[in-house]
């Protein structure tokens, strides 16, 4: 018996098609990546490659180099000092003996 199964056409696909492919796939609810490759006559391991790739080159490009922080100014509490060792500051009342490991 003759094999009448022929191999599948391999297509380039430009960066463009490629990206135009995996945004449709975000797009995309309730279909797995099988059942796209499939539709699309792409192989896995391919589209995972390329998502991966596009992933990474779009975290890329929109890293700055920063990273953006909020400054907070720590106010002085309102109660009374009770005492200061060696810039440590207590606000209330401790054992003598811990003051004395604090000043040693």
């Amino acid at each position: 018996m003759e094999q009448t199964e022929s191999k599948p056409i391999k297509v380039r696909r430009t960066k463009k098609q490629i990206t135009q492919l995996l945004k449709e796939y975000d797009k995309s609810d309730g279909i797995t990546a099988k059942e796209f490759c499939r539709k699309h006559h792409i192989s896995e391991g391919a589209f995972y490659s390329a998502r991966k790739r596009h992933r990474s080159q779009n975290a890329e490009s929109s890293k700055s180099g920063f990273i953006a922080f909020k400054t907070v100014t720590v106010k002085e509490p309102s109660v009374n000092l009770f005492a200061e060792v060696n810039g440590i500051k207590l606000y209330q009342a401790v054992a003598a003996e811990y003051l004395k490991t604090l000043a040693s």
